[in-house]
C-alpha cells in the first residue's frame, strides 16, 4: 500500500503499473502534482475557490467529521443491515463506454450483501453504489461542506456518496459546478485537465462533457493533443479533500474498496462557455449537435445511457437551453432535487 507523504495526499511508489499518472508519463505526457495547501487552512481553500486557479488538495479540514470515524464496512453492515439498495454490479474494467445500457448492470440487493461483494470482488468486474444523495444513506451531521464553502443560498448545492469496490472508474468527464471531493475510506487516483484544454480531452461529438480518452491506456497516435496538454494527478486517501474547479476534466479510479463523498456548489458554467467550445471543435460536433437537437429535443426520443450516469447529449441540452435558458438542465446535479 502507499503511505501518506508529509504534505498530505499519497505517494506513488507502488510500482504496480495501475497508476494512470505513471502510465501517462511513460507515454510521454506531461503530468504534474496537484497543488497542496497547509493542513487545516480553510482560508486557502476559499481563496482557491474564489480565483479558480486550478485543483487543490487539502488535508486536516475533515478530521472532526463523523464520516471519517464511522463510514467503514463494519459500520455500514451494522447500521444498514435492513436496507435494500440498487447498485451497479459486474461493471466492465476496460473501455470508455458501457457495452450495454447502464440499467442492465443494476441489481437490487441487501446493503450487507453489497458490502460483502464490494470487499471481495476483483477489479475485473467492479461494483458501485454511486451518485446517491448523501442524506439518503447517512446522517448529514457526519459531514459539513457548508462550513468550508458557504453557498449563501445563491446557487443550489448537491452532495453525493460513492461506495464501491476496487476498480471502479469515473472516466474522464467535466462537471458544470465547482466540486469538493472527499475521500473517506480507501484510496483513489484522480487525474485532472483544465477546462481551457478541453480540446485535448477529445469530447465525444455528441456529448461535450464526456471524453473519448482512456487515461489508463493513453493513445497519443489517436489523440495527439494529449501530448501537448498539462495534466495533474494525485492519489487521495482518508481525510483528503480535493477541490475540482467547475469545468475541470477529471478521471477517478478506485485502487481499493472505497467510500467517497462529493459536494457540487457555486455558479455553473453556462451556455456561452459551451458554445465557445462547440465552435472550436468543428463540423463533426456541429452535425451531431444538430442531429440530437432534432432527434432527442424536438422528437423527444429516449437517449441511450452508455456513459457513466449519462448526461443529455449536447443537442438535447441546446434544445433545453432555448426552451428554459438552462443549457445544463439535465447535467446539473442539483436540478433534480
Amino acid at each position: 500500500m502507499s503511505r501518506p507523504d508529509r504534505a498530505g495526499g499519497r505517494t506513488e511508489t507502488d510500482g504496480d503499473g495501475q497508476n494512470p499518472g505513471q502510465r501517462m508519463r511513460a507515454a510521454g505526457m506531461t503530468v504534474l502534482p496537484v497543488r497542496r495547501i497547509a493542513a487545516g487552512d480553510v482560508g486557502a481553500l476559499r481563496r482557491a475557490v474564489a480565483d479558480r486557479s486550478g485543483p487543490v488538495l487539502c488535508t486536516g479540514l475533515t478530521d472532526r467529521w463523523g464520516a471519517l470515524a464511522t463510514w467503514n464496512p463494519a459500520e455500514l453492515r451494522r447500521r444498514h443491515s435492513e436496507r435494500q439498495v440498487t447498485a451497479l454490479v459486474g461493471l466492465p474494467d476496460t473501455g470508455v463506454l458501457f457495452p450495454q445500457d447502464q440499467h442492465l448492470y443494476e441489481e437490487t440487493l441487501g446493503f450487507t450483501e453489497f458490502v460483502d461483494i464490494m470487499l471481495t470482488t476483483g477489479p475485473s468486474a467492479p461494483c458501485y453504489l454511486a451518485y446517491r444523495r448523501a442524506h439518503e444513506i447517512f446522517d448529514p451531521a457526519d459531514y459539513d461542506f457548508g462550513s468550508l464553502v458557504p453557498s449563501g443560498g445563491r446557487h443550489p448545492t448537491d452532495t453525493r456518496v460513492w461506495i464501491g469496490s476496487a476498480g471502479t472508474r469515473s472516466m474522464l468527464h467535466s462537471d458544470l459546478k465547482d466540486n469538493l471531493f472527499c475521500q473517506v475510506w480507501g484510496e483513489k487516483d484522480v487525474t485532472l485537465l483544465d477546462w481551457r484544454d478541453s480540446r485535448a480531452a477529445y469530447p465525444f461529438p455528441d456529448n461535450l462533457v464526456n471524453s473519448q480518452v482512456d487515461l489508463g491506456a493513453p493513445d497519443l497516435k489517436r489523440f495527439p493533443r494529449l501530448g501537448r496538454a498539462r495534466f495533474h494527478h494525485v492519489r487521495v486517501g482518508p481525510g483528503d479533500l480535493l477541490y475540482v474547479p467547475r469545468g475541470c476534466w477529471h478521471d477517478i479510479r478506485a485502487r481499493t474498496p472505497s467510500i467517497s463523498i462529493n459536494h457540487w456548489f457555486g455558479e455553473p458554467l453556462g451556455l456561452a462557455q459551451y458554445l465557445r467550445l462547440l465552435a472550436v471543435l468543428g463540423p463533426d460536433y456541429w452535425r451531431s449537435t444538430a442531429r440530437d437537437f432534432v432527434v432527442h429535443g424536438l422528437l423527444r426520443r429516449k437517449e441511450s445511457t452508455r456513459f457513466f450516469f449519462s448526461p443529455a447529449s449536447t443537442g438535447k441540452r441546446l434544445y433545453d437551453a432555448l426552451r428554459s435558458g438552462n443549457f445544463s438542465q439535465d447535467n446539473d446535479p442539483s436540478s433534480t432535487q
